[in-house]
């Protein structure tokens, strides 16, 4: 019994002296994706989202996804789909733990950047879908284009060549911005500009 309770305080104790660093992956990478966010993308930007993608892709931890395109990194970038607009200014974009990734991130998420932000992270999540969306909602309103959303399935779980479980395309992607904005604030720090709003 003196052992079991021994354990526990140690248990309790680690956490409560752990440093924050030991708790989230992403503070490690919070400098580098905000000075390429301001150098790439904006001064004033919200980097703190770009934070948060990283946090919803990866849990800030550097990846080589299994999802079939080779996404590579703490943002997930797809060479199969980047390499030529990314290769040619950031050559060592790829490379594990290359500040060049982050700033490769940065570059790509300015080429599609929509205001509000909510867009250009949906954008980045599940490509152009949300802007035909947003257009028949006549609206940049989240639930407005969210009403519009009419996606098929999309396997999320595979054994082998069959899938085991669909979901809704329109749910996969509307859930990402609210992931993003939700683990984004989280570092943020200043104040939102009128410039970049979120939603």
């Amino acid at each position: 019994m003196r052992i079991k309770s021994f354990i526990v305080l140690l248990f309790f104790y680690t956490l409560a002296w752990s440093s924050p660093s030991d708790k989230d992956n992403c503070l490690k990478i919070l400098e580098p994706t905000k000075q390429a966010s301001v150098k790439v993308i904006a001064e004033d930007f919200p980097w703190w989202f770009n934070l948060g993608l990283a946090k919803t892709e990866t849990n800030c931890k550097w990846r080589i996804s299994l999802d079939g395109h080779s996404s590579i990194g703490y943002f997930q970038l797809t060479p199969k789909f980047l390499d030529t607009l990314l290769r040619p200014v950031y050559p060592d974009y790829t490379k594990p733990y290359s500040t060049q990734h982050f700033y490769a991130f940065a570059y790509y998420l300015k080429s599609i950047l929509v205001k509000p932000l909510w867009i250009t992270y949906q954008r980045y999540n599940g490509g152009d879908w949300v802007l035909k969306e947003c257009k028949r909602a006549n609206s940049f309103k989240w639930e407005d284009c969210k009403k519009e959303c009419r996606r098929g399935m999309v396997c999320v779980w595979k054994v082998g060549a069959e899938c085991k479980q669909y979901r809704s395309a329109c749910d996969i992607n509307y859930s990402y911005s609210l992931k993003i904005y939700k683990n984004g604030l989280k570092y943020k720090s200043g104040t939102d500009t009128s410039k970049f709003t979120f939603f």
